[in-house]
């Protein structure tokens, strides 16, 4: 049996109004969530092992846009099929924009768009699986206000493109 890996975490500045708070195991990337920054100074992270520390490096390069797709592993939790469309989008380079639709078909349910939809609002691992790059058959984003993260990233990677 392997040894038990206490979990490590780092909080990650970003220059969107969100930080990065990211949660390894040690082996891989289990959960990341954006979280509103404080007024007040913040602890930007602890490099509590090289896999966080990789991510943290890896996050300046997407944000100095620098970096194309993230390489890092990743541990999901979740049914299998909500693992196989975190998996999929996690393959999506910048400026990949695919709809729900287009990755149910990729998972092979390709009538289980909803499911998609369900799932990229329940993912635990965010920007790493850039659910922001899942889009209405319409061509918007979905399930996010205006000033959501998703939208700000969306943006964000637009503006690298455009």
């Amino acid at each position: 049996m392997p040894p038990v890996v206490s979990p490590t975490h780092s909080t990650i500045r970003t220059p969107l109004a969100f930080d990065l708070r990211v949660i390894g195991n040690g082996r891989a990337i289990v959960a990341a969530q954006f979280v509103k920054k404080k007024i007040r100074a913040v602890n930007p992270g602890w490099r509590t092992d090289a896999l966080l520390g990789e991510a943290a490096d890896q996050v300046r390069a997407y944000f100095a846009r620098r970096l194309r797709r993230f390489d890092l592993p990743l541990e999901f939790a979740g049914t299998p099929f909500e693992c196989a469309v975190w998996e999929c989008v996690a393959a999506l380079s910048l400026g990949e924009i695919v709809s729900y639709a287009d990755v149910a078909r990729a998972v092979g349910r390709p009538l289980s768009y909803r499911g998609v939809a369900r799932a990229m609002g329940r993912t635990p691992i965010d920007l790493f699986v850039p659910a922001h790059r899942v889009i209405g058959a319409d061509g918007r984003v979905k399930g996010a206000g205006p000033d959501s993260v998703r939208a700000a990233l969306l943006a964000f990677e637009v503006g690298i493109l455009g």
